[in-house]
């Protein structure tokens, strides 16, 4: 196993691969649920999109099926032992096994430390060797996981998925909520979020953010034996997003562009990311 080095991260002041729009091109991934259920048949007529508070015409709205990149960021605290370990072992299984072909994806195991079980492969025996290996062990460093996903880039240009389990509350990371929260708006990446239902008031609230962040879903398993349900639910949400593509119009060229979007004539919740740098 490789450890991801965080100080190294820590100690270079770039940001993770900042999210950026084509030249003259946006694209923007939109997934519509009703129900916790995905949407389909919509049109650009059916989309309002405004970029800094300007109205765009949309110009193409696409059902995604093109490939995606996958990271699984998984928790290997120590209270991720027995059953619970071996029911996370066979949903990211299954996640894995739901990837085409020429899909590739790394699988990173955290506690204390931040360990890179698998880089990014298309090589199936692979990553599931990496799920075996990891062990539990120690404390939870959530936000410095996720920060060190980001950072981990995919040798394809394809959409990358950051698929992020973690089953209690960060005690160990050097970098704060807001620091990685911030990382994930300017990323191009996806966000989804896993996680188990507590009792009492012990809830991260930092994984929900991270996901708001880059327009992606938190679910919640009941127990872990419902975290092979939600592995696959993450999996279906990325497959029925849509993509809408626009050339931003009335709007200054350099710098942060807030994005606003919602459904003209249909009820739906709507998630997509904030904004992007251009």
């Amino acid at each position: 196993m490789t450890a991801l080095l965080l100080t190294a991260l820590l100690a270079a002041p770039q940001q993770p691969p900042v999210f950026r729009a084509e030249v003259g091109v946006v694209r923007v991934e939109v997934s519509v649920t009703t129900d916790g259920q995905p949407v389909g048949g919509l049109t650009a007529d059916d989309f309002e999109l405004q970029d800094n508070g300007r109205p765009q015409e949309l110009r193409l709205v696409l059902e995604e099926q093109a490939p995606i990149d996958a990271v699984l960021v998984l928790d290997m605290s120590w209270s991720v032992r027995g059953a619970k370990r071996t029911a996370l072992r066979g949903a990211a299984a299954a996640f894995l096994d739901g990837l085409r072909p020429a899909e590739m994806a790394a699988v990173i195991g955290f506690h204390h430390e931040i360990l890179l079980l698998q880089d990014f492969t298309s090589e199936r025996s692979r990553l599931f060797e990496a799920l075996e290996r990891a062990q539990p062990f120690g404390s939870t460093a959530l936000r410095d996981a996720v920060y060190a996903a980001l950072r981990l880039r995919p040798p394809t240009r394809q959409r990358v998925a950051i698929v992020v389990f973690s089953d209690g509350v960060d005690n160990v990371s050097l970098l704060t909520p807001s620091e990685v929260v911030e990382a994930a708006s300017h990323t191009d990446g996806i966000v989804y979020g896993i996680g188990v239902r507590q009792d009492g008031d012990a809830r991260e609230t930092f994984l929900p953010e991270a996901v708001r962040a880059t327009g992606g879903r938190y679910f919640e398993a009941a127990s872990e034996r419902d975290l092979r349900r939600r592995f696959l639910d993450v999996l279906a949400d990325i497959r029925a997003r849509y993509v809408l593509s626009y050339s931003p119009a009335d709007v200054s060229e350099a710098g942060w562009h807030t994005l606003t979007l919602r459904l003209k004539r249909r009820r739906g919740d709507v998630l997509a990311r904030r904004g992007y740098w251009r």
